[in-house]
């Protein structure tokens, strides 16, 4: 397996204000309309927003650390609801949540595939995101994804540029991984 595809994923944030052609689009949505889920059940649903006017709208949903999404041509806001979960009887996991998970990981895999950056965010104001994007109630917003071909670190605000400088660190594998049972303090 060539693993090099999840190491060149990254969430940097300087986006080239370059339109995503249609055909790398279509292809990262085939990959992700064929994301495994829990029973098949398929729960998300993926907005994509780059209308100019729309954006702007989406954009004043986010969180003011997540400014530098709205340069990207692509927002995306990731949504699922309740109604549509697989649901065990003997642990109330929420597959749904997990379900967009792994389609958002497929989003992002695609996306360096084709030459672009996926940044998912948590910093946005759920209902501000709905009234923007006419999502119904019932659904939630479970992430918000900016897309597009990655820029130079100089079009980022000082603040931000630090953030994109700073090493990239992961948890030592004993803090992840045990065998044979939970060994994890």
């Amino acid at each position: 397996m060539n693993s090099s595809i999840f190491f060149k994923r990254q969430s940097m944030r300087a986006y080239l204000p370059d339109p995503v052609p249609k055909e790398k689009l279509d292809r990262i949505l085939e990959i992700v309309r064929w994301s495994p889920s829990c029973n098949n059940n398929q729960p998300w649903k993926f907005v994509f927003v780059s209308d100019a006017e729309q954006k702007a709208k989406f954009g004043a949903a986010l969180a003011l650390g997540n400014q530098w999404a709205v340069k990207a041509p692509i927002l995306i806001a990731v949504c699922a609801r309740l109604q549509d979960d697989y649901s065990r009887e003997d642990d109330r996991v929420q597959y749904h949540q997990f379900d967009c998970g792994l389609a958002v990981m497929s989003l992002l895999l695609a996306a360096v595939d084709e030459g672009l950056m996926g940044h998912p965010m948590a910093g946005y104001d759920a209902p501000k995101v709905k009234a923007a994007l006419d999502i119904p109630d019932e659904y939630h917003v479970m992430c918000v994804i900016s897309l597009g071909f990655q820029g130079p670190i100089d079009l980022l605000d000082e603040r931000t540029r630090k953030k994109d400088e700073a090493p990239r660190t992961r948890k030592s594998m004993n803090e992840i991984v045990s065998f044979d049972r939970f060994g994890f303090k």
